[in-house]
């Protein structure tokens, strides 16, 4: 219960700073919807009006940190701030914290970017190198049910990941088109298949090619259409770990949440601060019927409620395979109707501080035993510190329910990694999952930067059925505290 009451420490701390925020009023601002966007120095290629609805990671930090008391003559020689607390002469010691400018670290250097105002062509990307230090040694190697560094002890070249794009921006009025493509490999590519394109590619156990999107976009006025295989904009976390904080997944998006989807979706900005879009997909993570025949719905809304803060809304629905072989298709599998929503809440309390909070609600008939209903939900929070153009801190709380033990357990092989190994206890885990994450990001270059996180899970509920196993310690144990470690290294 002890760890249990931290994860919720950790929400209840945020919904303080929250109060304390609201308190002191923040003054209203041209509004702008929460969209994908990269700490620091990371940036896609400019996300086009389709991919507002999808909330990623908090927005940047301001070019300009405020002046801190603490720092010896007003700004502790901060008003310049490149020498005192971003070089490497041991400077920044003397006037922590120091929130000198992030531009005193210089641009980070891309592949490719724009060659002119007139182009949106851009390319990039980044290798990651990541190890979890696990105390229990397992003896499977592997970190029970946490991802994407599964393996315990063991080092992981994550993704090798790179990207080419336009983005189709009409600016709001007119014409244009727009066309992206990502594709990474390394040990990640497990999660980032899809059904019917990589099934047939030959991919290893644990290394292999994954091409998460694939798609052209055509924008008119404030109408975008996206057709192809692209990132689910379910959830907050998203595909390619650069693109998030830590370099650990939350149960809600590696066990709750779709990673892909392979259709249509349409997105109208209907005003500065609201955007809507609906599409029609082939599902979860699916490209064509070897993983589900039938076609699914997805319904998005963004809304800005000022500058500083934004709400999202996604729901999934459609049927989807489940384990109790209800209505058997050609293939075995059987399919009944599944919904999943998420909501996303992003607060901004000041120019260096950031707070995240998201829910998840699924449910499906007939998914574990005919009859019966299965359902996930929980709560994810964040709170996220810029301490100075280097150094960053992050605090994740999160509580995740598997009622009926139909999410959390063997999700590979899968029908897009049918060669893939992973952690498997099937069938799942009835009960409940507890997180308490806590960890800094530091920046060495502009392209160069380390991560680390201390992350301490607990499992609340039965063993699974048949295998009476337990989720860590190689299915011995309740519970797992592990340090996860990584580099990233941007192009």
């Amino acid at each position: 219960m002890k760890l249990a009451r931290m994860a919720f420490a950790a929400a209840i701390a945020w919904s303080l700073c929250a109060a304390g925020a609201w308190a002191q009023g923040t003054q209203p601002a041209a509004a702008r919807p929460a969209s994908f966007d990269y700490y620091y120095y990371q940036a896609p290629a400019q996300p086009s009006p389709s991919d507002q609805p999808a909330v990623a990671v908090p927005p940047k930090a301001a070019v300009q940190a405020p002046a801190y008391a603490g720092c010896d003559g007003g700004n502790g020689g901060c008003s310049t701030g490149c020498d005192s607390c971003c070089g490497w002469d041991g400077g920044w010691l003397n006037c922590w914290p120091c929130g000198c400018s992030l531009e005193c670290l210089g641009e980070a250097h891309k592949c490719w970017e724009p060659c002119c105002e007139c182009s949106n062509w851009s390319a990039g990307g980044w290798l990651a190198t990541g190890y979890v230090w696990n105390p229990y040694q397992p003896a499977d190697n592997f970190n029970g049910p946490l991802t994407w560094n599964d393996r315990a002890n063991e080092l992981q070249m994550n993704e090798l990941y790179g990207y080419i794009g336009k983005a189709a921006d009409t600016g709001g009025c007119g014409w244009d088109w727009g066309a992206r493509v990502d594709a990474l490999y390394g040990t990640n590519y497990r999660w980032d298949t899809s059904a019917g394109f990589e099934t047939h590619w030959g991919n290893g156990q644990f290394y292999g090619l994954a091409v998460p999107q694939m798609y052209g976009e055509v924008a008119y006025n404030n109408l975008s259409v996206k057709i192809g295989r692209w990132f689910s904009p379910v959830g907050y976390y998203v595909i390619g770990t650069a693109n998030n904080y830590f370099p650990i997944l939350p149960y809600t998006f590696q066990y709750g949440e779709p990673f892909t989807h392979t259709g249509a979706l349409a997105t109208y900005k209907a005003s500065d601060a609201l955007t809507v879009g609906g599409g029609i997909t082939h599902g979860w993570d699916s490209s064509d019927n070897t993983g589900n025949p039938h076609a699914g719905g997805l319904l998005t809304a963004s809304y800005a409620i000022d500058d500083q803060r934004s709400f999202a809304y996604v729901g999934v629905f459609g049927p989807e395979p489940n384990f109790s072989g209800v209505n058997l298709a050609n293939n075995g599998f059987g399919y009944t109707n599944r919904y999943l929503q998420t909501l996303v809440y992003i607060n901004k309390f000041t120019d260096n501080v950031t707070g995240v909070l998201q829910s998840d609600f699924g449910r499906q008939t007939d998914a574990v035993v005919a009859g019966q209903v299965a359902s996930w939900y929980g709560i994810n929070s964040y709170l996220y510190w810029n301490q100075t153009c280097r150094l960053q801190w992050g605090v994740n709380g999160e509580w995740f329910r598997d009622d009926g033990g139909f999410r959390v357990g063997q999700v590979l092989p899968s029908f897009g990694s049918p060669n893939a190994r992973g952690f498997a206890r099937g069938p799942g885990f009835d009960g409940s999952f507890y997180r308490f994450m806590f960890g800094p990001k530091y920046f060495f270059t502009p392209n160069i930067y380390g991560r680390a996180a201390f992350v301490a899970d607990w499992y609340d509920g039965d063993r699974t059925p048949n295998t009476n196993q337990l989720p860590f310690a190689a299915g011995t144990k309740t519970h797992q505290q592990v340090l996860a470690f990584d580099v990233i290294a941007t192009f």
